[in-house]
Parts: C-alpha cells; structure tokens; sequence
C-alpha cells in the first residue's frame, strides 16, 4: 500500500510539473508565470528582447452615462477604460482562432484581456500545445480571430481598425473557415479587396513580426470612441452611400433566437403577441452583415431577449428604445451600456420563471411596447 502511494504521488507530481510546463494555467493551481503582462514582464532580458515598440492608440478614462430612469445596480452606468496599446512584437507565436499570443511559454495577458477571461475559455487553453507552424511574412501579422458576434464586432474588429490605420501595410491572419459576419464585416469595413490582406491559418503560427492589439479586462463595457468609429468607419460605409437596396424593415423589430438553441421557452406566444402590434419579427442569422446594420439604423423599438442579436444595436441612432428580456438565472448589462452609449432609451424584464417567458413578462413587455397598434 505504501508504495502504491508513492507511486501515485510521484505520478501526480509528474502530471503537476508536465501540466504547468506545457499548459501553464490551464490546469491545476494557479501558476507563478505562464501568463504575464507584457509590460510587467519586460523588466526580464528574454522578454524584453521580443517587444519592438508599445504604441498608445487610447488613453485611460472613467465613462459616466448620465440616465433619466434608475436602474438596480446590475445594471451598471459606469465603466473605467484603461489605455489601449499596440504591441509590436519580434519572434512570437499567436492562434488563429482566439488570438491567444505567448513568448516562450508565457501567454501575453494582453492579447485575451485578462486572466479571468482565458480561464474561462475552456476550449483555446489548449492551444500552446498545438503544431506551430512558422509563417514568412515580410509585412506585419495581426489575427482576426472568429469570436461571437458580439466580442467580434464590440473588440475584434475595433482592435483590427487600430492595427490597420498604424500598419497599413498589416496581413490579417484567419482560420481556413470563419463564419459569414466575420468575411461580410471585414470587406464591408476594410473593402471588396479585404481578402489579399488575408492569410489562412490551420493552427498557430510563429511570425517574425506580430501585432498584438490590447484587449479590454472588461468586455461587457464597450468604450464610446469604439463605438464611434464602428459608426464612422462602418456603418458610414454601408448607410451613407446608398449602394444596397434597403432591407424593407425598420420601426419596430423583435430580435428573435427562434434559430437557437438558447431560446426562452415562450418565445413563440410573445413574438405572436408583438406582431399584433406592428412589430417585425427579425431572424439576424438570415441577414446578411450590411442587412442587419441597415435594420437597426432605422428601427425605433428593438426588443429581444439577451443574445448576440442585440449587439447591433450599436447601428441604432439615438433617441430609440431597447427592451431588453432576461431569464432570471443570467443578467448581463452589456447591452444596457450599449444602449446608453447610443443615447438610447433603456428597459428590461426579468423572467421570475426561470428560462421561461411567463404571462407576466410578456404584458411588461407589451405595456413598455405601448400595447396598441401604430
């Protein structure tokens, strides 16, 4: 018995020490080193010798939305923006499909935002024990990864925009497959001729020089000047010229999730219920990216339960209104934020039933819809 224990002893010592070698703090406790700063980490010869420049693109600031209504305090109305940097990095490893960079066997905290959130990515910490391949690029390198639609739109491609407008010069790197919003938004944003900037990716590459745009720690508060230029950048790009047929929606809409798996169950009954009252049903995964921004610039109510759809209010012009359905086991106020970032008004309803729409949530809802038909 005794040397069975120390057998598996000196088994789970082996496994501890693979572990934070190759996985750093992906497994068991918490390491000492595998994620750093970069600017922390500089002070170290190894490091420092990797860091061609650090190039401010944002300044720090505390961001107050001044409200009429009052809300409870998940529904936060303040946010504190840290300063945004480029790195330029020499002799660096990055992922195509999370934009996950790391030195050696350090992961840059900087290119996930903070390490709160890469421990919560389950599926990407893997990704330092993937093939790497070495990528020859006489340009610099920066990755477009295929976040969700509101991580994409609200931080990836903002952050992409910062690389562009210093690097112009700058390669994208991409997965071989990114889903629709990320190949429609990127020639929308960046032109028809976006894809001889790109270079797919079946796995990690290590590069001779990599951008590494700063992510935010808190990625449920989006930061006004982002805002404003996906509003310039973008948006101007696809409502200004004109150069698209309308998409024949506007005023009032209710983002559907009747395509998803997380739908709330009575979703049917309440959508139903809105249609009586001249609101368009809106299914965003069957519009295509400019579709949906022209939509939101023009709809006046948007209401929806908590999802991805919701992130195009960013398209929204202020004086508009968001009515903002919850179930009660999940609140997060990122959309609230971007509603008052937009000057718009905001409301929300939580389910007291769970993953359900009850009765109740519905006439709240209708009530703020205003009830009667247009």
């Amino acid at each position: 018995m005794k040397a069975s224990e120390t057998t598996a002893k000196r088994r789970q010592q082996l496994l501890r020490f693979i572990s934070r070698d190759l996985l750093g703090p992906v497994v068991g406790r918490m390491p000492k080193s595998s994620i750093e700063s970069l600017e922390k980490a500089s002070y170290f010869p190894n490091i420092r010798r990797h860091i061609l420049d650090i190039i401010p693109v944002t300044d720090a600031r505390i961001v107050k939305h001044e409200t009429r209504a009052t809300y409870p305090p998940f529904i936060r109305t303040e946010a504190v923006f840290n300063r945004r940097n480029l790195y330029l990095l020499n002799d660096a490893t990055v992922s195509p499909f999370s934009g996950m960079a790391w030195i050696g066997n350090r992961i840059i905290e900087e290119s996930v935002g903070s390490l709160r959130r890469i421990m919560d990515w389950g599926d990407v910490l893997h990704e330092p024990l993937l093939p790497v391949t070495a990528l020859a690029s006489a340009e610099p390198v920066v990755v477009c990864h295929p976040a969700n639609y509101f991580h994409w739109l609200m931080e990836v491609l903002p952050n992409l925009l910062f690389t562009v407008a210093r690097f112009p010069e700058v390669r994208i790197v991409l997965p071989e497959e990114v889903p629709r919003y990320v190949s429609e938004g990127l020639s929308t944003a960046l032109g028809t001729d976006a894809e001889k900037r790109f270079i797919r990716c079946p796995g990690p590459v290590r590069v001779e020089r990599l951008v590494v745009p700063q992510y935010h720690t808190q990625p449920e508060f989006t930061d006004p000047r982002v805002i404003a230029m996906l509003q310039s950048a973008v948006k101007g790009k696809v409502v200004a010229d004109g150069a698209l047929p309308r998409a024949g929606r506007g005023g009032r809409i209710y983002v559907s999730r009747g395509k998803s798996r997380r739908r709330l169950a009575g979703e049917e009954l309440l959508e139903q219920r809105l249609k009586e009252i001249g609101f368009t049903i809106l299914h965003c995964e069957d519009l295509s990216f400019a579709e949906q921004i022209r939509v939101f610039h023009d709809a006046e109510t948007v209401v929806g339960t908590h999802g991805a759809g919701l992130t195009n209010v960013v398209w929204s012009q202020p004086g508009g209104r968001v009515i903002e359905i919850f179930a009660n086991n999940y609140v997060l106020d990122c959309y609230a934020w971007l509603s008052f970032s937009r000057g718009m008004e905001y409301r929300h309803v939580v389910c007291d039933t769970g993953h359900r729409i009850d009765e109740k949530a519905m006439d709240e809802v209708l009530s703020m819809c205003g009830g009667e038909r247009p």
